[in-house]
C-alpha cells in the first residue's frame, strides 16, 4: 500500500459519499414538506405523466358533476312549472265538468268560462316567464344556424296539424285509417327539375296476404313544395294543407286496399276529392277555351270527351282534373242510390276478406255494390262509358261561381257545409304532437336541416371528463296553443273541453315523466362520476402521494449516513498526519 499527500482518496470518498446523504435527505423533506412522492420530472417522470392523466380526468369529471347538477337544477325548475300547469288543468277540466251539467244557466256557463280564460291565461303566464339562466325553457328560441327554415316550417306545421287532420278526413270520408303498426318518413328533396310538390312512395309491398304497401315515405320537394304562412301555408288556392291532405290519401290507401290493383286515375282522382279541385277543372276548361263563345259545348267536349286518362296516365293538370271529375261522378252515383258514396267503394276495397280473396279492383267493388244496387254500373268498363257520355254534362252541373272547392262532403258535392281552399283543410284545433298519426306507429323526420318541432330549448350537458361525454338535455314547447286550450270553450261545448283538457293533461304526463326519466339519469351519472372521481384519485394517490413511514425513515438514515460520512471525512484527513512521522 502506498502512501500519498497530494490525493487523499479517504476523503474524497467520504465527500462523495456526504454529498449522496445530502440529496437524498434533501429528496425525504422535499416529500415530507409537500406530500408528495413526485415534486418534479426528475422524481419519476412516466409517473409524473401518467398523474397529470389522471388530474385531467378527476378535475374534468368533478366539473362534469357540478354541471351536471345544474341540468338537475333546470329539470326540477321545468317540473315544478310544469305541476302548477297540471294543477290549473285539473281545476279547468272540473270546471268543464261543472259546465257539462244540464242544470246551469248560460249566465253560469260564462261564469265557469270566465275563470277557465283567467286559468288558460295563468298557464301561459307560467310556461312563458319558467325560466333557467336567463333560458326559457318552454318557449323556442332562436333556431341553430344549420336549421332550414322552410323545412322546419313545413315540418312544424305538419306535426302540428296537417298529418292529423289529413288522417281525420281520410277516416270520415272513406271510412280508412292506418292499423298502427308501419312508420311514415318524411324526407325532403331539393330537386330542381321535380314537377310535383310531395310524393308517397313505398320500398316493398305484400308485406302479407293483404298486399299492403310498408316502409312508406312522403317526399316534399323543397323546389316545387308551397311555402308560405301558418296555418295552411303556401298561397290560394294551392294550399299545403291540401297538397298534405291529398298524399296522405295515397298513404292511407297504401296500408287498407292493394294499390296495385287499381288504375291511376282512380287513385288520384280519391285524392283529389278530399280537398277539391274545381279550381284545376276551371283552369283546364280555360286551356280548352277557344274565346268564341266561352265554355261552349265544343270546348267542354274537347275537355270531357277525351278519355285517355282512364287509360294513359300523363300526370298533366289536365288528367289530374279528370280524375277528379270521375270519382266526383262515382261518388254522386252511389249517394243518388241511396250509398255513402266513395266510402263504399274504399269500403269493399280495404275489407280484409276481400283482399285475401283477390277482390282488390274497383271492377270488383262495382260488380258488388251494383248487385246491392247502390251504383248504376255493374263493372269498371261501363263506369268509363258512362262517364265518358255524361261529363260534358256533368260539367254543366259544377258550381264555380263560389268558393266552394268541390271536396267530398262540402257544399257542391254533399250539400255539407261550404269547404273554401282555406277552410277545407281546418287547421282550427292544432295540437303539437310528436305522433301525430294514430294510423301509425310513428312518424319520423329523415332529414338534415330540421329539429323537433316541439323542441322548445337543448342544453348539451358535459357529462364527463372526456370530449364525446355529452348529454342532451331537451325541454319541449308548452303553452295554451300547444295544449290545444285555445279551442276550448265550455260554454257551447262542455264535453269537447273534457276531451281537450285530458289530452292537455297527457301531454303534460308525459313531458313530466320524461322530465322525471332525465331526473334520475342524470343522478345516476352523477353517482357514476363520484365514483370515477374517487377510483382516479386513488390511484393518482398510489403514485404521487409521499409514504411517509417510508420517507421519515429514509430522512433518519440519510441523516446518520450524514453524520457517519462527516465523521469519516474528519478521519480521513487526520490520517495523513501520520506521513510526517516518516520525516522525523
Amino acid at each position: 500500500m502506498s502512501l500519498s499527500v497530494n490525493t487523499n482518496i479517504g476523503s474524497l470518498f467520504g465527500q462523495r459519499m456526504l454529498n449522496k446523504a445530502i440529496n437524498h435527505q434533501s429528496v425525504a423533506m422535499e416529500r415530507l414538506s409537500s406530500g408528495l412522492r413526485i415534486n418534479s420530472a426528475r422524481d419519476d417522470a412516466a409517473g409524473l405523466s401518467i398523474s397529470n392523466g389522471f388530474t385531467s380526468q378527476i378535475r374534468g369529471t368533478n366539473q362534469a358533476i357540478r354541471n351536471i347538477n345544474d341540468g338537475i337544477s333546470a329539470v326540477q325548475t321545468s317540473d315544478g312549472a310544469l305541476d302548477s300547469v297540471t294543477t290549473n288543468l285539473q281545476r279547468i277540466r272540473e270546471l268543464s265538468v261543472q259546465a257539462a251539467n244540464g242544470t246551469n244557466s248560460a249566465s253560469d256557463r260564462r261564469s265557469l268560462a270566465a275563470e277557465v280564460e283567467v286559468l288558460i291565461e295563468e298557464i301561459d303566464f307560467i310556461t312563458s316567464t319558467t325560466s333557467f339562466n336567463g333560458k326559457n325553457l318552454f318557449e323556442r328560441g332562436d333556431l341553430p344556424e344549420w336549421v332550414d327554415a322552410e323545412r322546419q316550417f313545413n315540418v312544424d306545421q305538419m306535426f302540428g296539424n296537417w298529418l292529423a287532420e289529413s288522417e281525420r278526413m281520410i277516416e270520415s270520408a272513406y271510412g280508412l285509417k292506418g292499423d298502427g303498426t308501419e312508420s311514415l318518413s318524411i324526407v325532403f328533396d331539393d330537386d330542381p327539375n321535380s314537377k310535383f310538390a310531395a310524393t308517397v312512395s313505398y320500398s316493398a309491398a305484400n308485406d302479407d296476404s293483404l298486399s299492403r304497401a310498408t316502409q312508406q315515405t312522403l317526399t316534399l320537394f323543397t323546389k316545387a313544395f308551397p311555402i308560405g304562412k301558418a296555418p295552411d301555408g303556401g298561397s290560394t288556392p294551392n294550399f299545403s294543407d291540401r297538397t298534405i291532405a291529398h298524399e296522405m290519401v295515397h298513404a292511407v290507401m297504401g296500408r287498407t286496399v292493394d294499390m296495385d290493383s287499381l288504375d291511376t286515375w282512380f287513385k288520384e282522382g280519391s285524392a283529389e276529392l278530399i280537398h277539391g279541385a274545381d279550381e284545376n277543372v276551371l283552369t283546364q276548361l280555360i286551356a280548352e277555351d277557344d274565346t268564341t263563345t266561352h265554355f261552349d259545348s265544343a270546348d267542354r267536349a274537347a275537355y270531357a270527351g277525351d278519355n285517355t286518362f282512364f287509360s294513359t296516365w300523363d300526370s298533366t293538370g289536365k288528367h289530374y282534373s279528370q280524375g277528379y271529375l270521375a270519382v266526383r261522378f262515382l261518388h254522386e252515383d252511389i249517394v243518388a242510390n241511396g250509398g255513402d258514396g266513395l266510402k263504399d267503394v274504399m269500403s269493399f276495397l280495404s275489407d280484409e276478406d276481400n283482399l285475401a280473396g283477390g277482390l282488390t279492383s274497383l271492377d270488383d267493388a262495382l260488380s258488388d255494390l251494383n248487385s246491392n244496387g247502390l251504383t248504376s254500373y255493374a263493372s269498371d268498363a261501363a263506369f268509363q262509358a258512362a262517364f265518358t257520355a255524361g261529363a260534358d254534362t256533368f260539367i254543366q252541373t259544377l258550381n264555380f261561381s263560389n268558393e266552394d272547392t268541390g271536396a267530398i262532403g262540402g257544399l257542391d258535392v254533399d250539400d255539407g257545409v261550404e269547404k273554401t281552399a282555406v277552410s277545407v283543410v281546418d287547421n282550427s284545433n292544432v295540437f303539437l304532437s310528436t305522433t301525430p298519426l294514430e294510423g301509425y306507429k310513428n312518424v319520423t323526420v329523415d332529414s338534415s336541416g330540421v329539429v323537433n318541432p316541439l323542441l322548445a330549448n337543448q342544453y348539451n350537458l358535459k357529462v364527463g371528463s372526456e370530449s364525446d361525454h355529452n348529454l342532451e338535455l331537451e325541454f319541449f314547447q308548452v303553452n295554451s296553443n300547444v295544449l290545444g286550450l285555445s279551442q276550448l270553450d265550455i260554454e257551447t261545448d262542455a264535453a269537447e273541453a273534457i276531451t281537450l283538457v285530458d289530452r292537455a293533461l297527457g301531454y303534460i304526463s308525459d313531458q313530466r315523466a320524461n322530465l322525471g326519466a332525465i331526473s334520475n339519469r342524470l343522478a345516476s351519472t352523477v353517482a357514476v362520476n363520484e365514483s370515477v372521481s374517487q377510483l382516479a384519485s386513488s390511484s393518482r394517490s398510489r403514485i404521487t402521494d409521499a409514504d411517509f413511514a417510508t420517507e421519515t425513515s429514509q430522512l433518519s438514515k440519510q441523516q446518520i449516513l450524514q453524520q457517519s460520512s462527516s465523521a469519516m471525512i474528519s478521519q480521513a484527513n487526520a490520517s495523513l498526519s501520520s506521513v510526517l512521522s516518516l520525516l522525523s
